[in-house]
């Protein structure tokens, strides 16, 4: 049973190891998102539904638009597969509703809105809040650049991501705001150490 998804995207530098209960997609600048949805549909239905769905991928961060300067910032997506993730095509993530309880994006400034850019495509709360209604699951994202460690004592590596910097946002699927939170309900280490659930 795939209790939980790895979606990667393979800009990311670095692998996941095959666990128990994990299915892994891999995407790049080529795999249209169509593809991948077909993937966690064909995952949640053999599965009777998933966990979490752990995304792994760069994020449109490290400046501030509309202040025209170099900052811990982001907000204006997430970089993956052919589409990526913005504002203009979250819409089209209802191609998994319901299929996944929970999302837990893995992404530098993911949920990051600075000041002055609520309602643009650089607001980050909004994109994930967005994401949230569309798949009908929660998402969690954090609101700074993230940092990892890769581990190459395996053969393809393997990602550890430590403490989330920033805070960590929780969506409902409702709409309703988004609130603070110290975890997600299941963690990538967890499945990658054996102690998830």
């Amino acid at each position: 049973m795939a209790n939980y998804i790895a979606l990667r995207d393979r800009r990311l530098v670095g692998g996941v190891p095959a666990r128990g209960g994990l299915s892994i997609i891999n995407t790049s600048a080529h795999t249209p998102l169509s593809s991948v949805f077909g993937q966690i549909r064909g995952a949640a239905n053999a599965a009777g539904g998933v966990h979490s769905l752990f995304i792994l991928c760069h994020g449109f961060a490290g400046r501030n638009a509309r202040a025209a300067m170099s900052m811990d910032a982001g907000g204006e997506g997430l970089q993956l597969g052919a589409e990526n993730v913005v504002h203009g095509n979250v819409a089209m993530w209802s191609a998994i509703a319901g299929k996944v309880s929970n999302i837990v994006v893995y992404s530098c400034g993911a949920a990051n809105t600075e000041r002055g850019n609520e309602g643009s495509t650089a607001d980050g709360r909004y994109l994930m809040g967005a994401l949230a209604i569309h798949t009908n699951a929660v998402v969690y994202a954090a609101d700074r650049i993230q940092w990892y460690h890769r581990y190459n004592n395996l053969s393809n590596g393997r990602y550890e991501f430590g403490e989330w910097e920033g805070n960590l946002w929780q969506f409902p699927p409702n709409g309703n705001p988004p609130t603070i939170v110290n975890q997600a309900p299941v963690e990538f280490a967890d499945v990658m150490g054996g102690s998830a659930p």
